[in-house]
């Protein structure tokens, strides 16, 4: 497990500059979420998990939290089927507690602090990186349970066409089309895609319109363009946008039908500068625009309007790497966040504010170890100034054993809506902060066989917490104490042909309050166990495959009193190349039609079938 050194990672620093992984298609074994610079995985010294192009494809998901559920660690919270509001928790953490990236560019709602996961289609995709542990020092506030990176497709070698068309249960269906290449140093690559079904009746309640299927449809286009010069200067833009439709179920009044339509886009520019052999600089620039309105059907067949949230972010960053040693990587920064918010018909007492921060890393490699040290200062402009830090330290006992203990500090900024909800004000309200110690064992068994066990403590001051009053009436609130323990292993094996990619995790999400009505209660939606098995195998043109999901038992209230009980559900899955350039694919889902809850009265998916034919025709 030795490392190259900081000089010889420069140049894959300039290829991935700017926390964007243009060639990590071609470079399966580079990462760059965990340090904001090109690392091979084994040499992170973070947890890491990478969900490739060929993942995705293998995995015949539909949506990214289905993509996500098979990280260690990861929980996933739905309140319904394809579209609806999913939530997801990373070691313990909850959704706004995960800083989710696009192509480097941060996609949390300015208003409620998630990002909307479940209206990015897998089909746009290139690679997905879960880094594990707090990333505040690199990335400011969210990043306390992890940093989810998401790359949107870029094009590589000659280029290609391909074409997808399904079809399942639930009056589903899809149509896509992607064409990318590479022409004499510009990349580029475009893509759209359609996907519409009329989705199941997912709560408990059957009265009504309460009783009726929940159907979405989502329209997504993703484009890339970038270039290489001569002299090694490369620079380019992403671009992505979703839209469409997602119906849901009103549980407190049944009579009337609500449904909502949603528009994303996002898009950022780059470039990355060489300026001398020891030196690279890079400079990104980014914009979303997130829209949410919602609407009704009421009981005489009219459409009414109840309101709209429409969040703008604008960012900006400049990073500069330089081996000023050998053996020596400095990284500099700064960022740049503005966001804005627009609510009608009752708006925010606030809706704008901004961030800025500065941040230094420095990564030094040795004979037999690597250390990771960093630093950064955010200035928010509602809570001032937070400073946070960390520091990790890799030990090579062996040729195939690396030991690994990191401490950090990290913080969450309460969002908008948490501040300044009209009903549920409380602008009181104090960032939450949290130290977190752990220390992994790694080891390799063979070129295709490596495996990891963690151990964490993540130790929270000020957790935010929703009380519940009502269906629609709550307020947020700080409380003083909460602690996160837990265990992840993880495997990656080939065992007789077989791929094989397993984790398992405990946690033991505690809150330490002193109210005695939550005081040592679990944390809400928070799983003690899970565990999480992907089998897939290759026989000439056919391929099979398998995945298992099972968790423990959870609270859907901070006062665990309604229990949300424990379940397993298997999926299988299975493809066949007719000819090189037409594969026809078969995906069934909840294989024993397991009746679950991830979110009290919100059924899971029950079981279906759902087929797809894609051809890549010589162009």
């Amino acid at each position: 497990m030795t490392k190259p050194s900081a000089l010889a990672l420069l140049p894959l620093a300039i290829m991935a500059a700017n926390v964007h992984a243009e060639d990590v298609y071609e470079m399966d074994n580079v990462v760059v979420t965990a340090s904001r610079t090109a690392q091979t995985i084994d040499e992170t010294l973070a947890p890491v998990t990478v969900i490739s192009r060929k993942d995705i494809e293998q995995s015949q998901a539909s949506s990214v939290p289905e993509l996500l559920k098979r990280v260690p660690g990861m929980q996933v919270a739905t309140t319904g089927g394809a579209g609806s509001t999913t939530s997801i928790y990373l070691r313990g953490t909850k959704t706004a507690q995960t800083l989710v990236l696009l192509d480097g560019h941060r996609i949390d709602s300015a208003t409620s602090g998630s990002a909307s996961l479940q209206h990015i289609n897998p089909d746009m995709i290139e690679r997905i990186e879960v880094v594990r542990g707090p990333r505040s020092s690199l990335y400011g506030a969210d990043a306390v349970g992890g940093v989810i990176q998401i790359f949107t497709r870029k094009g590589h070698a000659d280029p290609r066409l391909s074409l997808k068309v399904g079809a399942g249960s639930r009056g589903t269906s899809e149509y896509g089309v992607n064409y990318g290449g590479n022409v004499e140093g510009t990349r580029f690559n475009i893509g759209g895609k359609l996907f519409e079904t009329n989705g199941y009746d997912n709560t408990a309640i059957k009265t009504g319109y309460a009783g009726d299927d929940d159907a979405y449809r989502n329209k997504s286009f993703t484009a890339s363009v970038s270039h290489t010069f001569d002299n090694q200067i490369e620079a380019g833009f992403n671009l992505l946008h979703s839209e469409g439709k997602n119906e849901y179920d009103n549980t407190w009044n049944t009579d009337v039908r609500p449904y909502d339509e949603f528009r994303f886009s996002t898009v950022n520019a780059f470039l990355n500068l060489p300026v001398t052999d020891s030196w690279t600089t890079r400079i990104n620039t980014g914009y979303s625009n997130e829209l949410g309105e919602n609407f009704q059907k009421m009981p005489n067949g009219t459409h009414t309007k109840n309101g709209s949230i429409k969040s703008m972010r604008n960012t900006a960053s400049w990073l500069n790497d330089v081996a000023w040693a050998d053996n020596q990587l400095l990284t500099t920064g700064i960022d740049y966040t503005n966001d804005r918010i627009d609510t009608k018909p009752t708006s925010y007492s606030v809706n704008s504010r901004y961030n800025k921060a500065v941040f230094v890393q420095n990564q030094s490699s040795f004979e037999n170890s690597d250390l990771q040290v960093g630093l950064r200062r955010d200035k928010n402009e509602a809570f001032g100034y937070k400073t946070t830090g960390n520091i990790s330290w890799g030990v090579n006992l062996s040729d195939d054993y690396r030991l690994i203990s990191s401490y950090g500090t990290a913080f969450r900024a309460p969002s908008m809506m948490d501040l300044y909800y009209p009903g549920s004000e409380n602008p009181d309200l104090k960032p939450e902060k949290s130290k977190n110690a752990e220390i992994e064992l790694r080891g390799i068994i063979n070129d295709t066989s490596h495996w990891s066990v963690t151990a964490f403590q993540n130790d929270m001051d000020d957790m935010l917490i929703w009380f519940s009053t009502g269906p629609m009436t709550g307020y947020m609130e700080n409380v003083e104490k909460a602690r996160i323990r837990g265990i992840e292993a993880s495997l990656t094996t080939q065992l007789a042909a077989w791929d094989i990619t397993a984790s398992a995790t405990y946690l033991d999400p505690k809150n330490l309050s002193d109210d005695p009505k939550v005081k040592d209660k679990v944390l809400q939606r928070r799983a003690r166990q899970l565990f999480s098995l992907d089998a897939d195998r290759t026989f000439g043109r056919f391929s099979f495959g398998g995945t298992l999901r099972a968790q423990g038992k959870s609270y859907d209230d901070v006062e665990n009193h309604d229990r949300l009980s424990g379940f397993a559900t298997v999926d299988l899955r299975t493809s066949y190349r007719f000819t090189p350039a037409v594969k026809g694919e078969l995906k069934l889902v909840n294989l024993m039609d397991k009746e679950y809850q991830t979110t009290k009265s919100y059924e899971g998916e029950p079981r279906g079938v759902f087929v797809s034919m894609t051809w890549t025709p010589e162009i």
